[in-house]
């Protein structure tokens, strides 16, 4: 379903965002730096870009290996940004991925925990299949916090695995034990409406969107300007 009257411009096609990930991991090693390359097979990535203002900063919460940052500054979407995850290894791969895009400014660092978050405002903040792997009760209080690191006027994309339909759910909980080991806690898109809605968040689009056996949804919000 999408809510929007019409999706922005398309930023990069499916095979362009493939081709920048194996280009961008390239030189790595290893079977990790591999599934940054896969990644975009199973991702919608080419459904979020467009969402991302032209030279915007962002801040992307649970970045892993620095994936998407590194594609939209490639794509001239991001001029500045910072990726936050609680993985030294994928954050030291993220890194190294950064040099190897010199258009843009990305910055990496190790925060477990909100309270290690940066304080100030960004553009756009990216929660990307992140929150199914917080604990249900603190799901509530991680997007707060994240939404209250969008400036005034920018932009809140999330994405994260779907619950429904049943089979696609199970197929990304097995990929999910396979490969973080962990039992994973969906959320409702509504119960993330709510909290962006409740904090004066407007809701720009909605979608559900299937790619191979996995699901995912997507919501795109918006915080007004300062009256």
């Amino acid at each position: 379903m999408t809510l929007s009257p019409q999706m922005p411009t398309a930023v990069l096609s499916r095979s362009d965002i493939a081709a920048s990930a194996k280009a961008l991991f390239a030189p790595e090693r290893g079977w990790r730096a591999q599934l940054q390359a896969w990644r975009p097979a199973i991702c919608p990535f080419e459904r979020l870009l467009p969402w991302v203002p032209q030279n915007a900063t962002a801040l992307d919460i649970g970045c892993g290996a620095g994936l998407l940052l590194g594609i939209l500054a490639r794509s001239g979407r991001v001029s500045h940004a910072v990726g936050l995850d609680g993985d030294a290894a994928a954050l030291a791969r993220a890194t190294r991925m950064s040099m190897r895009v010199p258009t843009a400014t990305l910055a990496f660092v190790h925060a477990s925990d909100t309270r290690m978050w940066p304080t100030s405002l960004f553009d756009v903040v990216l929660l990307i299949d992140v929150l199914h792997h917080i604990t249900p009760e603190a799901q509530d209080a991680f997007v707060r916090a994240a939404l209250a690191r969008v400036r005034p006027g920018g932009r809140f994309i999330y994405k994260d695995m779907a619950a429904k339909p049943l089979w696609y759910a199970w197929a990304n909980r097995a990929h999910d034990l396979v490969l973080a080991h962990q039992w994973i806690h969906y959320v409702a898109p509504a119960r993330v409406m709510e909290q962006a809605i409740g904090n004066g968040f407007t809701l720009l689009h909605q979608e559900h969107v299937r790619r191979k056996w996995y699901a995912h949804d997507l919501l795109v919000f918006e915080r007004p300007e300062r009256s």
